[in-house]
């Protein structure tokens, strides 16, 4: 429409400059001799010097404007890529989702299988075994000093195999569903300092947390969070971990720190984890605090959009 509206307005000037040619002709016919005075020609040429300026910033408006006209369509072509390559990555993600539940609820599976085991099978063996040594233990009070002292550094063997066992089997406790994920970090981080003693900080920002965008995730981050202790537990040198849990309708962000050292958890566990979280649109930064501590950073997508990666 504006090359249109150009087109029409160079016509418009281009007859003007005709009608005024004609105008100076009639007028010069009327004069004696039927000659241009010298200042009437002057005018003509300033006015044919004005129209070809004209006529070459019309020509010059022109042709910016069919410019403009496929630059927007160009344009236009390259948004409805845009949305489509969109529209693509958000259906690869979407399916990503979904085989990591599918993984997860597998892992889930045969974790409760294994905790099953341990609880059913090795766990009451151990633990009649442990009621055998300790009725050994009395017996022997007094009459086998060696045999006494022998069994008591058995049985005390055998409580610590049982404290390992009962930790293993609270690692492969899943978040029940419906189960707040707040409350069920406050469990696991009781339970990690009372069976490893190393002391813990819980920090939940919001106070009163929105429910969660989408329940797996809350899942996804607690079976990360029991992970990483374990893997804190594991390295036997921190003694404080501290936690923050933040949860706002942008982004679902787990906070863990310890006093091990800068390298932290495992990095082979770290690449697992990142792996995970990234499938589920998220993404996961570890690096030392300037007091010399462990630092990650587990971060899941909220109500809106994906975590930058």
């Amino acid at each position: 429409m504006k090359t249109a509206l150009t087109r029409s307005s160079g016509l418009l000037l281009a007859l003007l400059i005709a009608l005024l040619l004609l105008g100076a002709g009639a007028a010069a016919a009327d004069m004696p001799g039927g000659e241009f005075p010298s200042s009437t020609l002057g005018a003509l040429a300033w006015l044919l010097a004005a129209a070809g300026g004209a006529c070459c910033l019309l020509r010059h408006g022109i042709e910016l404007d069919d410019q403009a006209r496929e630059t927007a369509a160009r344009l236009c072509v390259e948004q409805k890529a845009r949305r489509a390559v969109e529209a693509t990555l958000a259906d690869t993600q979407a399916i990503l989702r979904r085989v990591v539940r599918q993984q997860e609820g597998v892992r889930d599976h045969e974790r409760n299988r294994i905790a099953r085991g341990i609880r059913e099978n090795l766990g009451q063996t151990l633990l009649a075994l442990r009621a055998e040594m300790a009725l050994l233990q009395v017996a022997s009070c007094g009459i086998h000093p060696a045999t006494h002292q022998k069994t008591t550094a058995m049985i005390c063997t055998l409580d610590l195999a049982l404290r390992s066992l009962r930790f293993l089997a609270g690692e492969t406790r899943q978040l029940a569903p419906g189960a707040e994920l707040g409350r069920a970090v406050e469990e696991e981080l009781d339970a990690f300092t009372r069976l490893h003693g190393i002391g813990h900080h819980l920090e939940i920002v919001p106070p009163g947390a929105p429910a969660p965008a989408d329940p797996g995730f809350d899942a996804l981050l607690y079976r990360a969070l029991q992970e990483t202790l374990a893997s804190i537990a594991d390295a036997a040198c921190a003694t404080e971990v501290r936690v923050r849990l933040a949860r706002s309708a942008v982004s679902l962000a787990l906070f863990v720190e310890d006093d091990g050292g800068p390298d932290g958890v495992d990095s082979r566990l770290q690449a697992s984890l990142r792996q995970s979280l990234r499938a589920a649109g998220g993404n996961l930064q570890a690096a030392p605090t300037p007091e010399g501590r462990s630092r990650i950073a587990m971060i899941l997508p909220g109500a809106h959009g994906l975590v930058p990666g």
